[in-house]
């Protein structure tokens, strides 16, 4: 595992931010998974993943936000990448699954985001 790899979830106004650091391959892909498998307690309006300090993502990062992505749209609960690293903006890009996610370019944009998609009543992909 990295030595610098964090996964840290906190709360906004009800929008459950997880802030992901370091460098994931397989080995580490549980540690991203974990959190997003939390379950939904009627509280959480969304969930925002913060991708600006992902140094590092192979095939299974990708796969683990496909699987908590396809989870959240069978809950109905917003989902949203935040300020994805160019590394993992190239992986979104090369696979192109990009246009499967909601991609925010800062996390204060993915907040409100969530927040408008719930106020306003519709879903954000």
């Amino acid at each position: 595992m990295s030595e610098d790899l964090e996964v840290t979830v906190t709360s906004v106004d009800g929008v459950r931010l997880l802030g992901v650091r370091g460098e994931f391959d397989a080995d580490e892909a549980e540690a991203l998974a974990r959190p997003l498998a939390a379950p939904f307690d009627g509280t959480v309006l969304g969930v925002v993943v913060d991708l600006s300090r992902v140094t590092f993502a192979d095939s299974s990062f990708l796969h683990t936000l496909i699987e908590a992505h396809r989870r959240h749209l069978a809950a109905d609960v917003p989902f949203v990448l935040a300020e994805p690293h160019p590394t993992v903006r190239r992986l979104l890009d090369l696979t192109d699954t990009a246009r499967f996610f909601t991609v925010a370019p800062t996390t204060t944009a993915a907040l409100e985001q969530v927040r408008g998609a719930r106020r306003d009543g519709h879903h954000v992909r």
